[in-house]
């Protein structure tokens, strides 16, 4: 009798030495960290890694682990192609963005599907992590986005290996932050600056022909640099080596110099001019850094 309990006693403790261990007997289904992870959270790659931790939205490429993006960095809203390696960041290269959240999305080509927006990550309702396509400088302002995906867990990207999926590839995500722009203002009188911040807070309008992009004049940035009156105008690109001359008297209701913030983080300049029922690009700068007055 008494080797039949002591039996019944060496059972109830293996069985108690199997849940700390977290396993159960074949009726049950819990593992230890090398199984699966808990519902909606991958453990990417098909091997076994730590469960994701609540907030934390773990990026994929091509089903490896790239980045687990914390709360703190969320609230700072980090485009998502900074997060990635550089040889990634081509959103050009991107067939899918597939996300798992509150519901499931994908985004197929989206430098195709969405040519005037970036991917960010943002702090959503309830300041959960949230996913979204945005306009750039509707990024810079903590606006709305065009698309938006809630309670972000995980995001798998697909990098195509067959080159480009779009019409280019596209500019690769530098970090670079808009409101800390600025544009050098050069006259007879001195110098002065026109800052991102500046820039920014200037309302928008359609680009003449295109009623989807939306950019500035160039008469908005003079009014906000306080210039009124000039003869002759230079632009030059930042990176130096190209200019644009403008002459006050070629500047009227058919010739429009028109500002962009592009996916780069830089003002791009297009001379628009109106011929027939369109217009025509007669001049261009990738990145406006300064501008030179002749009154």
């Amino acid at each position: 009798m008494m080797s039949f309990v002591v039996a019944l006693l060496a059972a109830g403790a293996c069985k108690k030495e199997d849940r700390a261990a977290g396993t159960v007997g074949s009726g049950g289904s819990a593992r230890t960290g090398s199984g699966s992870g808990p519902p909606g959270i991958s453990m990417g790659s098909g091997s076994a890694t730590a469960a994701t931790a609540v907030g934390v939205v773990e990026v994929f490429v091509n089903d490896a682990s790239i980045a687990k993006v914390t709360p703190d960095q969320i609230a700072k809203w980090p485009r998502l192609d900074t997060l990635l390696p550089e040889e990634s960041r081509r959103l050009g290269t991107w067939a899918t963005v597939r996300i798992t959240g509150a519901k499931n999305e994908e985004v197929k080509r989206p430098s195709s599907n969405y040519p005037d927006m970036v991917p960010a990550l943002f702090p959503g309702p309830g300041g959960k992590p949230a996913f979204g396509m945005f306009d750039p400088v509707e990024h810079a302002r903590k606006g709305k986005p065009g698309l938006q995906a809630d309670e972000v867990r995980e995001i798998r990207i697909k990098v195509s290996t067959e080159g480009r999926m779009g019409d280019h590839q596209g500019g690769t995500g530098d970090g670079v932050d808009p409101s800390k722009l600025v544009i050098a203002i050069k006259t007879p009188a001195g110098e002065s600056k026109l800052t991102g911040a500046q820039i920014l807070a200037l309302p928008r309008e359609s680009q003449p022909g295109n009623e989807d992009t939306k950019g500035w004049r160039l008469a908005q940035l003079l009014e906000a640099a306080g210039i009124k009156k000039f003869e002759k105008l230079v632009l030059f690109d930042a990176t130096g080596g190209t200019s644009i001359i403008l002459e006050r008297k070629e500047l009227d209701a058919k010739t429009v110099p028109f500002i962009k913030l592009n996916k780069q983080g830089s003002l791009r300049v297009r001379v628009l001019k109106k011929g027939g029922t369109g217009w025509q690009s007669a001049g261009e700068l990738r990145s406006l850094g300064t501008i030179q007055v002749a009154k």
